[in-house]
């Protein structure tokens, strides 16, 4: 049976989360997987045709990472908050960022690409808006702070 093109192809419905070893569980959205590259244009003087490029410094933006709730999965993220907060508070020493992946799959759950984040903090945690007059789901975001994946 040929493999066909979907077996082969990223889905952005399908990746998972890694953070310091520790398995996330299933993400539902992931936003910020990108880098800028800075850069400075300098005008040098008799140059008339055009401006010099010199590069600058690359700047990643903030990792959102948000899902429905579920017992297991959540549970893990909220372990690996209480570590981060352990070493916040209770380090003698600067605390030492940890390291993040995360792993676009294929239809048969097969790695794609994934991005290696290094020097990795938690930025924020938000919880769920609770509401008994609503019915609906209930979301955790997590964002990630990063120096990087390139």
């Amino acid at each position: 049976m040929p493999l066909s093109l979907n077996a082969l192809l990223g889905l952005t419905t399908r990746f998972t989360v890694v953070v310091d070893g520790m398995d996330l569980g299933g993400w539902g959205h992931c936003h910020g997987l990108s880098v800028d590259f800075k850069y400075e244009a300098v005008e040098d003087g008799g140059n008339y045709e055009h401006v010099t490029i010199l590069p600058n410094r690359l700047e990643y933006k903030t990792i959102t990472l948000k899902r429905a709730m579920n017992a297991q999965d959540s549970m893990k993220v909220q372990n690996w908050l209480r570590q981060q907060v352990s070493r916040w508070v209770n380090a003698r020493t600067a605390p030492v960022g940890g390291t993040a992946q995360i792993t676009l799959l294929d239809s048969r759950a097969n790695p794609v690409t994934s991005w290696q984040l290094r020097n990795v903090y938690p930025a924020r945690w938000d919880g769920p808006e609770l509401d008994a007059s609503t019915a609906g789901i209930a979301m955790e975001t997590l964002e990630l702070v990063h120096e990087g994946f390139l």
